[in-house]
């Protein structure tokens, strides 16, 4: 059977998602690939290296679904970040939990490439967000307002994982739809 490198990153990204970083052995993705554990090096050097390919894997699915409606010119400020949250929310709800700030503690310990990625695509969302933001607030409240607004969604997300209730992530999700 062949596997490639882009198979095993979602095979790990779902391991990751379910054990955690630390808790998913090579020979856990092994298995849940059709790979035996050292194939897997063939493709990705170590577990850390993995994880950075993961991680990019999932900035990259926000880049094309998340970001890439909030960053249109065709459109005005209210319909992108309408559009933004929208994908945000879709996805949450179908995901159940935010694999970045799930791996998070682990990337802390783990990996510092793996740690500064994580920092940087939130820096990113924040100032995505905050450029939508701008025009009406000025742009100190609007960094402002963004954090905020990202602080409130990735609880609700935490809240959905753990409880298991979508209306709290809808309701913020709906309170950073009416900042424009």
């Amino acid at each position: 059977m062949k596997t490639d490198s882009s198979h095993l990153i979602k095979v790990s990204l779902s391991l990751f998602r379910n054990k955690g970083y630390k808790r998913t052995s090579m020979a856990d993705i092994g298995r849940a690939s059709g790979l035996l554990k050292g194939s897997i090096y063939h493709h990705f050097a170590n577990k850390e290296h993995l994880l950075v390919e993961v991680i990019g894997h999932v900035i990259e699915l926000f880049e094309d679904e998340v970001f890439a409606p909030a960053l249109r010119t065709d459109v005005g400020a209210k319909e992108r970040l309408g559009a933004m949250v929208d994908a945000v929310e879709s996805y949450y709800i179908e995901h159940r939990v935010c694999a970045l700030v799930h791996l998070w503690p682990d990337a802390l310990q783990e990996s510092k490439e793996a740690r500064e990625i994580i920092q940087r695509f939130f820096l990113r969302w924040q100032s995505v967000m905050a450029d939508l933001l701008v025009a009406r607030y000025g742009n100190e409240e609007a960094q402002r307002l963004s954090a905020d607004a990202l602080a409130k969604i990735e609880g609700a997300v935490i809240w959905l994982q753990i409880v298991g209730d979508e209306e709290t992530l809808r309701r913020c999700c709906d309170s950073v739809r009416n900042l424009l």
